[in-house]
Order: structure tokens, then sequence, then C-alpha cells
């Protein structure tokens, strides 16, 4: 059989399988359904829309319907595949091979799977291999995910260089007069057609005046300078590249020379991004890098509002991996891992201000793999 397309993925997932998760629980498993079909991806190269993946310390199965047959072939080797016919039952197919495989406790996703997919999962299990447990596991393909190889940083650098470009573009188009919705068409237009973009990463976060103070704010048919004075404006937005994600956050100021209050409030996010960056080096707590940032927004007396977490996982998808960086995060920052850096301070009904970089932490800190600048830019 020829050799996995990426041996150190299977490799690192087979690791962790025996092992518990916590001290306190007993969740060690001898075999994996992942079922998650980005997770599957992740593991196996697939590119296409429905795939099951078992994963035990001796075998592989990748489990899809006959319209990837082909495709599969040449997209996912040194699984042995299972070709099942259309409309099959995914779950009466996992229960049925994990009772072939011999296994006893099987590990289920349980933060990916629905509850009526593990009902059905849980019935046929009960009816095909009843002596089997069915051990529901958290974060274990995220764990190994969240440190990203060669070729995964490779592919980062390729889609965040693609949003530096575009925020060079932006300060090269955008005017007052200008509606948000054109910004955002501007955007998406430069990712895909000069920049060879698949997609956009995610809805553009575009936000002019008082809407620069809403966090996942969408672009409206509001007008630039419609204030009648200066006026933040926020641009955050992103791109998927050959599969991976860029994610990048800068705020203008368009409509004339910012009031002292806007360089206050931008003065302090800036250097509230720079402390945590400075907090990042393996080893660290989540929230302890997040306390970095927050501390100093609150002591400039913006401490409420400063209402999301300061980042996240970044990679195939962009949020890649939920609360790294937020107030309870008891997640250790681990060499390799690709984070965003993005505090932020929003008054309703004036405006705000968020700066992000996405950041790769290497073995004695982090490199920022974004290179637009900070430095207040007006338009």
């Amino acid at each position: 059989m020829s050799e996995f397309r990426f041996p150190h993925r299977i490799a690192a997932l087979r690791s962790v399988l025996s092992q518990n998760s916590r001290p306190d629980t007993d969740d060690a498993v001898d075999g994996m359904i992942v079922s998650y079909l980005e997770h599957g991806k992740y593991l196996t190269g697939f590119t296409g829309s429905n795939a099951l993946v078992i994963i035990t310390k001796d075998h592989a199965l990748f489990l899809t319907d006959g319209r990837y047959d082909l495709q599969s072939s040449t997209e996912v080797p040194g699984f042995d595949r299972v070709i099942l016919p259309p409309a099959s039952d995914l779950a009466l197919a996992a229960a049925q091979k994990v009772a072939a495989l011999g296994i006893k406790r099987a590990g289920f996703e349980t933060t990916h799977l629905t509850y009526a997919a593990y009902n059905s999962l849980a019935k046929n299990m009960a009816e095909i291999a009843p002596a089997v447990q069915l051990i529901g596991r958290t974060n274990v393909v995220e764990f190994i995910k969240a440190i990203k190889d060669a070729d995964e940083i490779a592919a980062l650098r390729v889609a965040i260089d693609a949003a530096d470009e575009a925020f060079t573009h932006l300060q090269q188009i955008v005017k007052p007069g200008m509606s948000e919705l054109d910004v955002a068409w501007e955007l998406e237009s430069f990712l895909r057609r000069v920049k060879g973009a698949t997609r956009l990463g995610f809805d553009s976060i575009i936000g002019s005046g008082p809407n620069s103070a809403m966090i996942h704010g969408r672009p409206t048919e509001r007008i630039l300078g419609s204030s009648g004075g200066s006026e933040f404006l926020l641009c955050d937005y992103g791109c998927e590249i050959n599969g991976y994600n860029s994610d990048l956050t800068r705020t203008f100021v368009v409509n004339g020379e910012p009031t002292a209050r806007q360089r206050e409030i931008y003065d302090v996010v800036k250097a509230a991004q720079l402390a945590a960056l400075e907090a990042i080096k393996p080893g660290v707590i989540g929230k302890d890098v997040d306390a970095a940032a927050r501390n100093i927004i609150t002591a400039a007396g913006f401490g409420n509002n400063f209402n999301h977490g300061l980042g996240h996982g970044l990679g195939r998808l962009v949020h890649d991996q939920y609360g790294v960086f937020n107030a309870t995060s008891e997640l250790v920052i681990r060499e390799g891992m690709v984070v965003t850096v993005e505090p932020g301070i929003y008054l309703d009904g004036w405006g705000g201000v968020r700066i992000e970089d996405d950041v790769l932490v290497t073995a004695t800190g982090y490199e920022v793999l974004t290179h637009s600048t900070k430095e207040m830019v007006i338009l």
C-alpha cells in the first residue's frame, strides 16, 4: 500500500488515542471515528464533500460514496478505501467497520457530531457490536492540527501576503463618497481576480463611522464620510488560497485629520496589540497573553469596550482553533501554532478600532506574518 499523504498527521493521531485527555478522565480509545469532514480532509488530503475516517494503531479506513471512487483513489493514498453505494448510511457503515476491526473503545468527536448523528451511530453500534463502548473525545484532531508543518506555514504565507497586498490596494482606491459595500466589493474583486483567491475566508467586515463599533458588522450602503467629519473605517477580511486562510484587520481614518479622541483610542489599541505580541512564546498560557492587551485597554478606561477574545487559531479554517487567547483560556501556547492577535475598542454610536495580525509561534517567541503597517493611515 502506498504511503499516506500526510504520514506525520496519522502518526500524531495514533499517538494520542491511547492517552487520556485529562488526568481525571478515562477516555483512552483503541480507535477513533473522525466524522467531521474538515478533519477527514486534514488527515487524508481528500477534497470531496462526503467522507468518514476510522483510525486505529494498525488500520486506517476511509469511507465515502461512489461519486468519489476515482477522486479518492488519487487523493487518499495509504488508506483502505471503502466505497459505499449512493445514499448509504455512514453511521451504519462506521459501526460495521468498527466491529470488523475489533475495536472495543471507539472514540468519536463530541464537538462535531450532532445529536441526531450520535443517536444514529449509537443505535447502529448497539445492534451490530453491543460490546463496543462509544467514548466522546474533544479536541483530538484540533490539538494535532494546531501545530502547522512547513508546507502549511508556506501556504499560510501566500494567503497572508495576499491580504497585505489588498491593504495596499485599499489605500489606493478608498475615498470619501464610496459606500461600505463598494469597499467590500473592491476587496473581494482584488483578492479573487488579482491574487487568485479561491474564496473569501469569511464575509468581510467593513464598518465606517458609528458602524465601525460593530465587532462583526456587515457592509451597508452607508457612505464613507457622511458624518461630516473624520471617522474610522474598520476593515476585517481574509482569503483562502490553496486551502489556507488569512485574517487581517486594519482601521483607517477617512474624511480628514483624526481628532484627539480618535488618536487616543487608536494609540491605546496599538499599544495593547504590541504588548500582546511581546507576551507570546511557547509555554505561556492563552489567558496571560489576553491579559497583556486587556490590562492596557482597561487602564486607559476602555475595559468595558473590549468585549471579545484577543485571538484564535488560523489555518485551513479561519477559526482553526477557538479560544486561544481570551480571559479564561488555559491553552498552553506551542511552537508552530499560527494565531491572530486582535484587540479592539468599540464605542456605541461613535466608532471603533481593531488591529489584527497573523502570528507564528516560534521556538523563542513569535513572528508576525502580516506586514501591513500599524501606523494610522488617513484616507
